[in-house]
């Protein structure tokens, strides 16, 4: 049997060459707008995750990689409703940030900027919102900002700041074998570079879009009670990376599943862009299975034709066999939100 590839234009299906396991999306409509700064339209979303439904609707919050702010967000049946903007860090590096800035390991040394927010992770009762940690992809410049994770209280009536610490970088300068990547560039050296995190009670991933260093990507893992202790005094955890093959691609964005997987897009971890796939990944043995190829999401953008570049991925529901799922999209405005479902295979564990 052949299946027929799609490519949402518009939000509207296109017909393509034939190609097997290709994961259809659906449009969500935006309502109000997701911002990049306080007068543009975000292009450039790069991380969700939601709470379980209440009332039909999922609480979420959403980050883009130019904002020192994430945003609320709800999800129900046909939309998305951008909200409120959440503060994160601000223009100059804080003292109560936990842990100690690391050193400059890039070219240059640039200002405290925007937090480049990859990723967002839920574990009750927080937000987790962690940067790049990578050096600037155009210019190999280094700024604090990008090496930051922070969390913020799901509630939105919840009082107080977020919480920050610059702690991951301690782990991420001893986790082998990615750790002689920390602080490269990402085009020329395959530099470390966050773009995806999942939460699982107190554990923390982190997944690398780069290095890829054979066939595998990687996954490193952290605690909440390690990264967020109280002080300034460095983290002293050792953790081994976790290889994962995503048929030579690496992480661009994680989601945790209520059986103890992780799910995993993937993506070019650098140079030109290939086709975006969804994977299974037993985090107890890097086990991995594909589950499918995006279906490419194309919009005009400024009179051109734009094909986005899936940087997002949430869970929206998850039953033992399939999940539904939202993704959005770097470089289309609002992140061209789309819904998608696959099968799941059953876990294959030791």
């Amino acid at each position: 049997m052949t299946l027929v590839a799609l490519m949402v234009v518009d939000g509207g299906p296109a017909l393509l060459a034939a190609q097997p396991g290709t994961i259809p999306l659906t449009k969500l409509e935006v309502s109000g707008t997701f911002k990049k700064g306080s007068d543009k339209t975000a292009e450039d979303l790069s991380g969700i995750a939601c709470l379980a439904p209440e009332q039909g609707k999922r609480s979420c919050l959403v980050i883009n990689d130019e904002n020192r702010t994430a945003q609320r967000a709800a999800i129900d049946n046909g939309g998305i409703t951008a909200g409120a903007l959440v503060g994160l860090i601000g223009k100059e590096p804080n003292p109560k940030t936990l842990g100690a800035a690391p050193e400059a390991t890039c070219k240059e040394k640039d200002d405290f900027d925007d937090l480049d927010g990859e990723g967002v992770a839920y574990a009750e009762p927080y937000f987790y919102v962690i940067g790049s940690h990578g050096c600037s992809r155009k210019k190999d410049k280094f700024r604090l900002s990008s090496f930051i994770l922070a969390r913020v209280n799901s509630d939105p009536a919840a009082s107080g700041e977020a919480e920050t610490t610059y702690r991951v970088s301690d782990l991420l300068r001893r986790a082998a074998p990615v750790s002689e990547f920390f602080g490269k560039d990402l085009e020329s050296e395959k530099g470390l570079n966050i773009e995806g995190i999942a939460a699982q009670g107190d554990r923390l991933w982190f997944g690398l879009r780069a290095p890829v260093i054979g066939d595998n990507a990687y996954l490193v893992p952290a605690t909440v009670s390690d990264l967020f202790a109280a002080g300034h005094e460095m983290s002293a955890a050792k953790p081994e990376a976790l290889p994962v093959k995503l048929d030579g691609r690496g992480v661009r964005d994680l989601a945790a599943l209520p059986d103890g997987r992780l799910l995993v897009l993937a993506g070019a971890p650098h140079g030109p862009e290939v086709p975006f796939k969804l994977f299974v990944v037993e985090p107890g043995s890097g086990v991995s299975e594909e589950l499918g190829t995006l279906a490419a999401v194309e919009q005009t953008v400024d009179g051109k034709r734009v094909v986005g570049k899936a940087e997002a991925l949430g869970v929206l529901e998850a039953s033992a066999d399939r999940i539904t799922f939202v993704v959005l999209f770097d470089s289309l405005p609002n992140g061209a939100p789309h819904r998608g479902a696959v099968d799941l295979p059953k876990p294959k564990r030791n």
